[in-house]
């Protein structure tokens, strides 16, 4: 039987681990320590705005059943409501007419969303994040209301728990002292261990490369062997040669407050440069939905 815990409760490493409550306040308040001095301060100020709205959200549904499209209309409008004059005009007025869709077609959208797929072209455009939002707490909710004591989660691409695509992995010290991996779902934020080296979307353990960002002038560290993460950075790619998909790898070790979602969309100038060496990103972050080939 597989060992469930929330993720802010201290255990042993478990093979699966749950969001706990706090999960959108601590993504809040990552954001805001990230945003100080960033180049992208405006955006991340943002997105710490909107996962303080999620927070009040999850704390007065998380009792109320919401895995059908009323409660997804629900979600989205007590999110407006927590917005308030935070929401940017462009995104006030495609979540009206998101809103204004009946339940069939803004199902149909989430259930896109919820895969990945979404038009960024749409005049509905600027409202998929507080789609992606309402679709998180949600995920979060069922995950939580559900009896999944009994999963047996592999070493696969999706979530085991709501079937969600991964945003980015997370290490943290294990039981030995050595570091360990979960991989962090985009939706209900739950974490299913992978093993440290190894892509998550083909399985190649052999052709992998970790990058991260550095001073130009900076001299490339020398490896240590007894303290092999002493100088690998917070935020880093996995880069892999085979499928060339790359993954965020997100450092609990060199950060005790990383957050795979704040530290994702903090770091999107290593995406950029990935993409310019030929990795196409694997991590899905309904924060951020740039424009798809």
């Amino acid at each position: 039987m597989t060992q469930f815990v929330d993720i802010a409760a201290p255990a042993a490493t478990p093979a699966l681990r749950r969001a706990g409550m706090t999960v959108f306040s601590r993504r809040a308040e990552r954001l805001l320590a990230l945003a100080d001095g960033h180049p992208m301060r405006d955006f991340l100020l943002f997105c710490a705005a909107l996962a303080r709205a999620q927070h009040a959200c999850l704390a007065t549904r998380v009792e109320h059943a919401v895995a059908d499209s009323a409660s997804l209309r629900q979600l989205l409008t007590l999110l407006q409501r927590h917005l308030d004059v935070e929401l940017p005009p462009d995104s006030h007025s495609a979540l009206l007419c998101l809103l204004a869709l009946d339940d069939a077609a803004l199902q149909a959208l989430a259930d896109a969303l919820r895969h990945g797929q979404y038009d960024a072209r749409s005049p509905l455009a600027a409202a998929w994040p507080l789609l992606g939002a309402a679709l998180q707490v949600q995920a979060t909710i069922v995950v939580r209301q559900q009896d999944i004591a009994a999963l047996t989660p592999g070493e696969t691409a999706c979530c085991p728990a709501c079937g969600g695509l991964p945003v980015a992995s997370v290490l943290r010290r294990g039981d030995s002292g050595h570091a360990v991996r979960h991989v962090c779902c985009s939706l209900c934020a739950s974490e299913w261990h992978v093993s440290r080296v190894k892509c998550v979307v083909c399985g190649n353990t052999r052709q992998l490369q970790y990058r991260s960002l550095a001073d130009r002038d900076a001299a490339a560290p020398q490896p240590d062997r007894k303290q092999p993460h002493a100088h690998r950075g917070t935020q880093e790619l996995e880069c892999c040669d085979s499928c060339h998909g790359a993954l965020k790898v997100v450092s609990r070790l060199q950060d005790g407050n990383a957050d795979a979602f704040a530290d994702d969309v903090a770091s999107l100038a290593l995406d950029l440069l990935a993409g310019d060496a030929g990795y196409g990103r694997i991590g899905f972050n309904p924060y951020f939905l740039p424009a798809q080939d």
